[in-house]
């Protein structure tokens, strides 16, 4: 009895845990404030996926475009040497084709339409080059969609006799996947569009655009050529 006694006593003389369980209102309204917290963060969460794969994309159109461009200089300034004037006509041909105009904006845009194979500039027989599709992970399914041109030609005779470009400007627009994969056939812009993530233009704009003077600049008539492109006449040297 006396055991019995004492061991009650030392229970009911224990201090008690300072530490207590949360109620439920508490722990509702803690889980209330989470699932807000959640929800306005995962817009800001998306958004900032979203506008990282829309700048990789704009950087990705960049790269071909200049990769484009450096391929039509080098192409340009090797010649005809080791292939004849006529396979370099046709190779330029195939890469930039020839459009009327004065400046850029005088060049159309495609349509979605005008896009329907896939660029293969390396085919030894029959090169395939813009307007094309480019896919940039093989795939099998066109990422970008390419145009191509020169405007601004001027043309020499060579030493055979055959006409062939020395200067021009060159132009290119890369086009994004909605135009490749024509999820959107509406009209296409020629300007770059306006990196956002709910608007038309971004889908109808190119993603990227280059300009550039090229200049096969071994020949006698090089440097009025390139006089006569960039816009002079009379004060420019005889071809």
């Amino acid at each position: 009895m006396l055991l019995s006694r004492w061991h009650r006593w030392l229970v009911s003389s224990r201090p008690h845990s300072p530490v207590a369980g949360f109620s439920l209102i508490e722990a509702l309204v803690g889980i209330a404030i989470i699932g807000v917290t959640a929800a306005m963060i995962a817009p800001i969460i998306t958004l900032s996926v979203a506008a990282r794969a829309q700048n990789q994309r704009v950087e990705q159109g960049y790269l071909i475009a200049r990769g484009h461009l450096e391929l039509v200089r080098l192409r340009t300034e090797r010649g005809w040497k080791g292939s004849g004037e006529a396979a370099y006509v046709n190779d330029l041909d195939v890469l930039v084709p020839l459009e009327s105009g004065a400046t850029i904006a005088d060049v159309p845009a495609p349509t979605a339409f005008d896009f329907n194979r896939f660029c293969n500039l390396e085919n030894p027989t029959t090169p395939v080059g813009p307007p094309c599709w480019v896919d940039i992970n093989n795939d099998g399914q066109p990422d970008f969609a390419l145009q191509a041109f020169r405007f601004a030609q001027q043309i020499a005779r060579s030493s055979s006799g055959i006409q062939v470009p020395v200067s021009f400007t060159f132009g290119v627009r890369v086009y994004p996947r909605a135009v490749a994969q024509r999820t959107y056939t509406g009209p296409l812009g020629v300007v770059p569009g306006q990196v956002r993530l709910t608007n038309t233009e971004g889908v109808s704009n190119p993603v990227a655009v280059q300009v550039s003077n090229i200049l096969k600049g071994d020949l006698p008539a090089s440097l009025g050529s390139m006089c006569r492109t960039l816009g002079g006449s009379a004060n420019c040297p005889p071809q």
